[in-house]
């Protein structure tokens, strides 16, 4: 049966090294027939070949012997592990050999074959390199995941977090293998437009880093945070200077490409260039801003920040303090208040003596997209609620005068936050509800927040919030509180050891959950177990 790895069949490239020409195609014939996951693609007849082949075919396996003319299998070896050659070896050893043998071992080769050889032997040896290779990668993948999602937290922290800790962060991001020293940093938020389907999304996160890849291979690092499941962020780090609009361009056929991927819809919001990478934040923030402009421009694009820049430069005619009043009246969605500061704006413009009617339009634009920046980031679907063209400035012309504006305005305001109140409530108690749910029954296994966060589609840091506020405790709170539940009932009607209890709980480190019991419970879980048996 062939070893496999992630559901696919794992091949193994082995490389025959030796001297005797019979003896090294009797072992091919043997290894095809006795081992199938097993492929022998080369054969070398003395140790100078045998360099020359494994340097060219990359096996995964190489067997040899170890007297051979020219170069035996020791030099050979050293030469290949001198070259960065990553093959496991096997040698070819008679019981004459035995100190060639631990010059072999000395060199960090673990298996040998004694001569002559036996079919079992050799059946034995490859399975159990085999076996080897498959678990060193399976490490090794599991470690660029853990780094990945390590990165992916740091970056969120950049993003989304106020710069307290940011040379903290840096340094993470740093020993991750992340550039935090580069020329240029940009990022893009990318959003696709079946939010309502679970495959979509994956979909969606299945093709964009490799797509990443292809169009920003232009850019030293680049690294894609899903966000929800119908958002990711890409965050480019460049080593050079980079045109905007190549920059914009390289976005445009990634946007295209993606969506032809997944057969639906995306969109896409540029920030600026800067110049160092705490400011990420910055052009995360200009991205977002960029997005929301959507219900302009309209779906299938990439909209830059520096464009909406443009759209938005129009004569100051709002005051920032009442633009201040109007954004907290949308973040507690209080319709009665957004009326009153509209009222109040249009009062103190109606004062003005030499504003046009384009001037008046454009102002209401603003007012409004001012409310679109303040929707929740996961709601980008507002176009498709509020219609494609109620946001454009061909739609708003056909207001003439400032009554008109100013009812548009509110009535345009009212409808966002009845979109969040119909969007977000319910689904988020279904969020927490399904995600209790989950932990109730996998609480024995290793949980993280980003498992949680990646199960239901939504950003971790938000559900973290989310969970409190709906559940009066932390995410971490309750998972502890499931596991000490359980581990009390262990304790009390079992008799295994503590660390059976600790890993049957979803611990792998006894001294923490002794702590984490101790700091719940009062006593350490030996005590626990102690007296209750006793009593």
């Amino acid at each position: 049966m062939m070893l496999k790895h992630k559901g696919i069949n794992m091949i193994y490239d082995v490389l025959v090294v030796d001297d005797e020409i019979l003896i090294a195609e009797g072992l091919k014939f043997l290894i095809e027939r006795m081992v199938p996951e097993c492929r022998v693609v080369g054969l070398a007849f003395d140790g100078l070949q045998g360099y020359k082949k494994a340097v060219e075919l990359s096996p995964h396996i190489i067997l040899t012997d170890i007297r051979m003319p020219e170069c035996n299998g020791i030099e050979m070896i050293s030469r290949l592990k001198e070259a960065g050659n990553l093959a496991r070896f096997i040698i070819l050893s008679g019981y004459a050999e035995f100190k060639y043998a631990r010059s072999a071992m000395a060199l960090g080769v673990e298996d040998y074959i004694t001569k002559p050889v036996e079919e079992d032997e050799l059946c034995s040896v490859l399975k159990k390199s085999c076996n080897f290779i498959l678990e060193s990668r399976k490490k090794n993948e599991l470690i660029l995941e853990m780094e990945h999602s390590m990165k992916e937290y740091v970056l969120k922290d950049i993003l989304e977090l106020s710069g307290a800790d940011i040379e903290k962060k840096k340094s993470r991001l740093d020993n991750l293998g992340f550039p935090v020293i580069c020329k240029r940093y940009n990022c893009i938020v990318l959003e696709n437009s079946r939010v309502d389907q679970e495959e979509t999304g994956k979909l969606f996160y299945q093709n964009i880093g490799e797509l990443a890849d292809k169009h920003f291979s232009f850019s030293k690092s680049r690294i894609v945070i899903p966000y929800s499941a119908s958002l990711a962020i890409v965050i480019l780090a460049f080593e050079n200077e980079v045109d905007y609009r190549h920059l914009l361009n390289a976005a445009g056929k990634f946007r295209l490409e993606l969506a032809d991927k997944i057969g639906v819809s995306v969109s896409g919001g540029a920030g600026l260039i800067h110049h160092k990478i705490e400011e990420i934040r910055e052009s995360f923030e200009e991205a977002r801003c960029a997005l929301n402009y959507k219900v302009i421009k309209g779906p299938d694009c990439i909209i830059s920040y520096e464009e909406i820049r443009r759209i938005t430069a129009t004569p100051k005619l709002i005051e920032l303090e009442d633009i201040m009043k109007l954004e907290a009246c949308i973040d507690t969605m209080d319709d009665n208040g957004c009326r009153q500061i509209i009222e109040e704006i249009f009062w103190k413009v109606g004062k003005e003596k030499n504003l046009t009617l384009n001037d008046l339009q454009l102002l209401s634009l603003n007012l409004v997209l001012t409310g679109i920046r303040k929707m929740p980031f996961m709601q980008f679907q507002l176009n498709d609620y509020l219609g494609r063209n109620i946001l454009s400035l061909e739609s708003i012309s056909k207001f003439q005068t400032i009554e008109q504006l100013k009812n548009w305005i509110i009535n345009t305001i009212k409808s966002m936050n009845e979109l969040m109140l119909k969007e977000n409530i319910p689904k988020k108690q279904d969020v927490v509800a399904k995600a209790k749910e989950y932990m109730d029954k996998n609480f024995t296994k290793k949980i993280s927040l980003n498992d949680i966060s990646e199960r239901f589609f939504i950003n971790p840091y938000y559900f973290s919030q989310l969970f409190k506020r709906k559940t009066g405790e932390t995410y971490n709170n309750y998972i502890t509180g499931l596991r000490v539940s359980r581990a009390k009932m262990l304790l009390e009607e079992t008799d295994l050891n503590i660390y059976e209890i600790c890993e049957m709980v979803g611990y792998s480190d006894t001294n923490h959950f002794n702590k984490i019991f101790e700091r719940r419970m009062g006593v350490k879980p030996s005590e626990y177990k102690k007296n209750n048996h006793q009593s």
